[in-house]
């Protein structure tokens, strides 16, 4: 296994190899600009936000570096000596996985650079979520200070039940912070059905979870089957005064059905930290609910997840191109740019 010490990669590529950064939104990309340069490689960035963009730049590259730019079949058949596509990020719904895999080229995620992160973020939007925070703050900074003119009644969070869907990394961790505080937890993923859990938290089916939460916190990948799986249908058969917590794939959740949801008092409210479209328009009506609480993507955000969202690909690709593999989970590394 090759080791990568404090950003400093032994030259072990030939300076013909390429990586091209397709798309990223931050302006300074030297962590990762400095890893993948010190093993050897050449290193383009791009903005890239059209199939056409990306065919252009990324015909000779070796290995492209990917944030939310399309790739699709298109551009995968444009690729003539790519050997990796990989993500910044957690997920591949930006990528055709299936055309990768058909044209011999390796598709890799992010996948542990920000799990305690986002599992504390979705955690404080649940305990959010209980004590009704954004409908007391929209009232004080509207000149009421009456908490019981403001608030549903609720029972305390020991007397409810919290549900997680997704028992993967993120999942499991939420799972263990919401279990001691809550009634009881369930759980529900149909790839870990039969798994155990170091805790009170028990395996359900979609609909007991659905019927039975009074909190439901998503922590699933944005897949065909995904896409929209809180739709109507499914959020009328959600315990009526649920609340609805998103820190995994907005398109998982149907936007307008949850509107409708919250217009009729079935759904308590909601607490989003992802959305089918970002930023979230300034004129979308869930911006006009007190119950709900959105945050602007930041759940993915501490100082050292920041660093370990450049500095894990780079490392990664390295590993890959100099024949080596890229491992389920990367070693910590403290540095905190």
């Amino acid at each position: 296994m090759l080791k990568f010490g404090e950003g400093k990669v032994r030259s072990f590529l030939s300076a013909q190899l390429r990586v091209v950064i397709t798309d990223c939104p931050w302006a300074d990309d030297s962590v990762e600009r400095d890893i993948l340069e010190s093993g050897g490689a050449q290193v383009t960035r791009a903005k890239a936000t059209s199939s056409q963009e990306l065919m252009t730049l990324s015909k000779d590259a070796d290995a492209l570096l990917v944030g939310w730019a399309p790739i699709t079949k298109e551009v995968i058949a444009g690729l003539e000596r790519c050997r990796l596509l990989m993500r910044y990020g957690t997920g591949y719904d930006n990528i055709d996985v299936e055309a990768a895999t058909q044209a011999g080229i390796a598709v890799a995620i992010n996948a542990d650079y920000c799990i305690e992160e986002v599992a504390t973020h979705a955690f404080a939007l649940l305990l959010a979520c209980h004590r009704q925070l954004g409908a007391l703050q929209d009232a004080v900074r509207n000149g009421r200070w009456d908490p019981l003119a403001t608030l549903r009644a609720y029972p305390p969070l020991s007397q409810q039940t919290v549900g997680v869907l997704g028992f993967g990394r993120i999942g499991r961790q939420f799972a263990a912070m919401a279990t001691p505080v809550a009634k009881q937890v369930l759980l529900h993923d149909p790839l870990f059905s039969d798994a155990k859990t170091d805790s009170a938290a028990v395996f359900v089916s979609f609909e007991q979870l659905l019927a039975e939460s009074d909190y439901i916190s998503i922590h699933i990948p944005l897949t065909q089957k995904t896409h929209h799986l809180f739709n109507a249908d499914s959020m009328a058969k959600m315990k009526k005064g649920a609340y609805l917590i998103n820190c995994a794939r907005g398109p998982v959740v149907d936007e307008d059905a949850l509107v409708k949801s919250l217009q009729q008092n079935h759904l308590a409210g909601a607490a989003l930290d992802v959305f089918s479209k970002e930023p979230l328009p300034p004129d979308h009506p869930l911006r006009s609910f007190p119950s709900v609480i959105i945050t602007p993507h930041a759940a993915w955000y501490s100082t050292q997840a920041d660093y370990r969202l450049r500095a894990n690909p780079a490392q990664n690709i390295l590993r890959f191109l100099s024949g080596g593999q890229i491992p389920l989970v990367n070693a910590p590394n403290a540095k905190t740019n």
